[in-house]
């Protein structure tokens, strides 16, 4: 439990985005409520819920207002960590409607196994689709799981120094016994000149025919050397494989490449916490309809 409550009380840039990005696109959600052949019913499933705060503080007001009874019917949110969806269970068992499920949505799904999950008016995915290596899966189990008429709205990093650091601390000795698979966890598209197109080629493959594309360069910024170690520790995948007096130690030099790339500027060099440190990245937003 302890890396689910950690990453809600650090998941600030993901709260930021998807708050900016509902507020955006709520007017195509809302347009949306009713699919094809089945008037009057809203279900969503939310891939990678993580500690549920996003989809609960703000996908779900989005559909409620766009419902007409005034609240989504079905909601089914998932997350590949079972750690994960056992917090998100536990802090919002207060919510009847709202159910949480173990879900790979990079795993190759038959007829069978998607017909447990059933198909759902709308799909959202915050901040997941990155740790995604099979992006044809995910895309094709996306397209599957939607109603006709249903739509999606994903977003996730295109790239980010956080995968940079990882790949230069994977070659040092002191840590590479620790990241043997460092690659499982840096975005299909870190090194993609041109990532928009590889998302189109996949979206119109698995049978989306409507969508919309957006790369946004974003900016990001951590004050103090605090916040950024709390961060760096709720998504870091290789900290739970190291004895705990080196995951202090892993924090100092993952600290230190930062400052070797320039991420890093002192406000005051009196003191510490007044410390910025700067995370430039890209953000993928596709919108798509089925």
């Amino acid at each position: 439990m302890n890396k689910a409550n950690l990453y809600q009380q650090a998941n600030g840039v993901q709260r930021r985005d998807a708050m900016e990005i509902l507020k955006e696109y709520a007017p195509l959600i809302g347009s949306s409520q009713q699919t094809a052949g089945d008037p009057g019913t809203t279900s969503l499933l939310d891939i990678g819920c993580g500690s549920g705060d996003v989809l609960v503080d703000y996908v779900l007001p989005v559909l409620c207002r766009g419902s007409a009874s005034g609240a989504p019917g079905k909601v089914m949110a998932t997350d590949v960590s079972e750690q994960m969806v056992r917090y998100a269970r536990e802090s919002y068992k207060h919510l009847d409607t709202v159910s949480f499920e173990r879900l790979d949505i990079g795993a190759k799904m038959d007829a069978p196994t998607l017909a447990q999950y059933g198909q759902f008016s709308h799909v959202t995915s915050f901040y997941c689709l990155h740790w995604v290596q099979n992006q044809f899966n995910a895309f094709s189990n996306i397209y599957n799981l939607l109603k006709p008429g249903g739509d999606c709205l994903l977003v996730f990093l295109a790239n980010n120094p956080i995968f940079d650091i990882y790949n230069q601390l994977s070659r040092s000795p002191k840590w590479t016994k620790y990241m043997y698979d460092v690659e499982k966890y840096i975005s299909p598209y870190q090194y993609c000149e041109n990532p928009a197109g590889e998302i189109e080629d996949l979206l119109c493959t698995v049978g989306f025919e409507h969508y919309q594309i957006q790369v946004r360069d974003k900016l990001y910024v951590y004050e103090g050397l605090d916040n950024l170690k709390r961060a760096v520790l709720a998504v870091n995948p290789f900290s739970e494989r190291m004895p705990l007096d080196l995951q202090d130690k892993f924090l100092v030099d993952y600290i230190a490449v930062v400052r070797q790339m320039y991420l890093s500027k002192e406000c005051n060099n009196e003191n510490e916490c007044n410390l910025q440190f700067i995370s430039p990245y890209k953000l993928v937003i596709v919108y798509a309809k089925k």
